[in-house]
């Protein structure tokens, strides 16, 4: 089997020798040996003892029944279960973050291929806003541990579209195009404008005064020593302290993060906050209620124009990827459960995660914010924002007046 293969070659010496021994210890399936290889990567990046260290062998071996690689099995299947439906234990683990090889930048004669929001649409099994997605910069410097990117893209290198602001004054844009989000394919501040990026957004924005451009960004780079146009927006990813010190290596700061948009809206910007991905750890309540208060204390609802609230959500490419690259980890020390095509926490563990943060807002934030729930599911919509959709038409229409609203108050300010 190929991807158990794939998977064991990723292992260490020691790692593979007792995974090998253990699979000649008992009998079987190769689909339940691809399950333990699964188990024992993941106990490998989350830095806990592996289970071939702590089972019960003589109990195992006591078995009269020739069921041993079951008991085995059912042993560890207890134990992993007991790890991902608890809160996630932060408080002493440090991960060994090893940089990757340093990347540079390159200028590249990619063609400008408008996309689609990456959320699974076929039935709405999502609340969808429909995103037109624009890759300007391809691949990402920063070491998100649960981050896509670099599974998409294997090289070391970051791709700058050559001759962009050519490219985008002579694009086609369909009449039903009006949200374009530029931070799918790398961070959307990363490269500054040292290669133009941003001053050809800025020409395009210019260009399509009805376009919402929107950029995000964990970066803490001051690109605001001048204004952009009001329909261009710039939006921060913000997490719990624990998790950006834990799980987002080499991005700004909580703090770096916010005084950035700070400067944004001080140039005349309208800001956004996608509280995103939130992580169910222990202390996950006071952290995302002060990061909430972080955002009140620095910004009116009137700088705002876009809230929106999520979580982990990886799809089965993307968990093969992070298991055989191996960082130590713990964003998959979670309940994963299939989520529409994908896999993410349970919807009771989400309602309450997103709930929270929502009511930790003041009235003035709900009456005057776009709140919106990314990629979820339509039910958890009601119970959290006390709002919902029919369908993904409506949601879409509904953000877009409050987006154009919005725009238009700040340029007639």
């Amino acid at each position: 089997m190929a991807a158990l293969d794939n998977l064991i070659s990723s292992f260490d010496d020691e790692l593979r020798i007792n995974i090998e021994n253990l699979f000649n210890r008992y009998h079987f399936t190769e689909s339940q040996k691809l399950e333990i290889a699964k188990d024992e990567a993941d106990l490998r990046q989350w830095k806990e003892p592996h289970f071939f260290s702590l089972a019960d062998y003589q109990k195992i071996d006591r078995r009269q029944d020739g069921r041993k690689g079951d008991a085995y099995l059912s042993a560890l299947r207890k134990h992993m279960d007991n790890l991902r439906k608890s809160e996630t234990d932060y408080s002493s683990f440090i991960p060994d973050f090893r940089p990757r090889s340093k990347y540079r930048t390159v200028f590249s004669d990619e063609k400008i291929v408008l996309g689609k929001c990456p959320c699974p649409v076929d039935g709405e099994k999502t609340r969808c806003c429909k995103l037109t997605t624009l890759d300007a910069v391809m691949q990402c410097p920063f070491s998100c541990s649960y981050c896509s990117v670099q599974s998409f893209y294997t090289e070391n290198e970051i791709h700058a579209v050559s001759d962009l602001k050519e490219k985008l004054l002579h694009l086609e844009i369909s009449p039903d195009t009006w949200h374009i989000g530029t931070g799918q394919a790398s961070d959307s501040l990363v490269l500054g404008d040292d290669y133009g990026t941003l001053s050809a957004l800025s020409a395009f924005a210019e260009a399509h005064p009805d376009l919402v451009i929107e950029l995000k960004s964990k970066s803490g780079r001051n690109v605001f020593d001048r204004k952009y146009p009001a329909n261009m927006i710039f939006t921060w990813s913000l997490n719990a302290p624990t998790i950006i010190e834990k799980e987002e290596h080499m991005t700004a700061s909580l703090k770096g993060r916010l005084e950035n948009a700070e400067r944004a809206r001080d140039k005349g910007a309208l800001v956004g906050f996608h509280i995103h991905p939130m992580v169910y750890f222990k202390g996950w309540e006071d952290e995302y209620r002060y990061v909430v208060s972080e955002i009140e204390k620095r910004f009116s609802p009137d700088d705002i124009i876009l809230i929106s609230i999520g979580t982990l959500t990886f799809t089965k490419s993307v968990l093969k990827h992070l298991r055989e690259r191996g960082d130590e980890s713990r964003v998959l020390e979670m309940d994963l459960v299939p989520a529409a095509g994908k896999f993410s926490y349970p919807l009771e563990t989400k309602r309450k995660m997103f709930r929270h943060v929502y009511s930790s807002f003041s009235e003035d934030y709900h009456k005057d914010v776009f709140f919106y729930l990314c990629m979820e599911d339509p039910s958890l919509w009601q119970p959290v924002l006390e709002r919902e959709y029919s369908c993904d038409k409506d949601f879409e229409l509904d953000m877009k007046e409050s987006y154009i609203e919005k725009i238009k108050s700040r340029r007639n300010g």
